[in-house]
């Protein structure tokens, strides 16, 4: 059968290929430094976020290392004083030992990063909605304090995604993703990114990416294009059934404390008592028990014995992921381990 001229694939072909003959040589044509399945990807995230450049990476963690390397030895970072637990391994046991500094603060307090800023602070990190305590972050308030002092703004975008804020937008520098959560959605591909509209950084970004070989695999770039189709709809998805399931915690009378941001789909929640926390995981039937989030199955952390954390955390506490199941059977589920 003849294939006519005029038909064209709806989804971006996944080039396989790691080179490219040339017609004429080149220094392009190898796919570390660039690959077309990819470039379609990049595209598809610059345009999630409003910005100019984007680019892919292997992982979360890798775009995020990626990022702190813009700097140098002596520079100094502001965090959350609650990060992803990840974030905090590469500053703590990797960049320090290359003589990057950092402190994690309460970014909340304005004040508190007045005092904290010094000469040397080169970059103000943190995620607009914190993982696992699901902090809010005010991102123009940063940016603008930011502004006034030469530093740049990097937003850990994750769990809000460009569904419910956009950073750039907002005058942050640099936005980042775990795109292994809620971007491509279905818990079956590891994937970062970052996307900026400065030009400059851009161009250090991919460089450092290209010389440390931190891409996304093809197949994998076609796993996260294919996630992004359907995000508009499962986070609204996600975010109204964890509306719902929000207020059944919040009302029940063996749940202590509950926090919910109001966008995107996770939940965390304190249950009131001692020793419950591994009696109520054993009675859950459809929420399962997992490290990661933002996939089309609802899990939960139990992060005092799952996550290395920089402070103390109630043992009752859990962060619970709302995936596109109906929200009556995760409460019935939540309902019946409850008991």
């Amino acid at each position: 059968m003849k294939v006519k001229k005029n038909i064209k694939p709806i989804n971006s072909p996944v080039v396989l290929s790691t080179t490219f003959s040339q017609d004429v040589p080149s220094q392009w044509g190898y796919s570390r430094v660039d690959d077309p399945t990819r470039l379609a990807l990049e595209r598809e995230l610059a345009d999630l976020e409003k910005a100019n450049h984007a680019l892919a990476f292997s992982s979360g963690s890798s775009a995020i290392a990626c990022l702190f390397m813009l700097l140098k030895a002596g520079d100094h970072i502001l965090c959350h004083r609650e990060i992803y637990e990840g974030t905090r391994r590469i500053l703590d046991k990797i960049l320090k030992k290359f003589g990057l500094e950092f402190d994690l603060i309460d970014l909340k307090k304005i004040d508190e990063v007045k005092n904290k800023i010094r000469p040397s602070t080169k970059m103000i990190f943190f995620e607009n909605i914190t993982n696992p305590n699901l902090d809010v972050i005010n991102v123009k308030n940063i940016t603008e304090l930011a502004k006034k002092n030469n530093i740049l703004v990097a937003v850990d975008n994750t769990i809000c995604t460009p569904i419910f804020q956009k950073p750039l937008l907002e005058e942050a520098d640099l936005v980042v993703h775990s795109l292994t959560k809620f971007i491509s959605g279905h818990h079956d591909v590891l994937g970062g990114s970052i996307m900026t509209n400065n030009i400059d950084l851009f161009e250090r970004l991919k460089f450092n990416q290209q010389t440390l070989g931190w891409v996304l695999s093809p197949f994998d770039c076609h796993l996260v294009s294919r996630g992004i189709k359907t995000l508009d709809i499962r986070m609204k998805k996600q975010t109204d059934s964890a509306f719902k399931i929000f207020n059944f915690l919040k009302n029940h009378k063996k749940i202590k404390k509950t926090n919910f941001p109001g966008v995107s789909g996770i939940i965390s929640f304190t249950i009131g008592g001692k020793n419950t926390a591994k009696m109520f995981l054993k009675r859950l039937k459809s929420i399962k028990i997992a490290q990661s989030f933002g996939g089309v199955e609802s899990t939960i952390l139990h992060p005092g014995s799952m996550m290395v954390l920089s402070s103390k955390i109630d043992d009752n506490f859990f962060r619970l992921s709302i995936g596109v199941e109906d929200p009556d059977l995760l409460i019935n589920d939540l309902k019946e381990a409850l008991k």
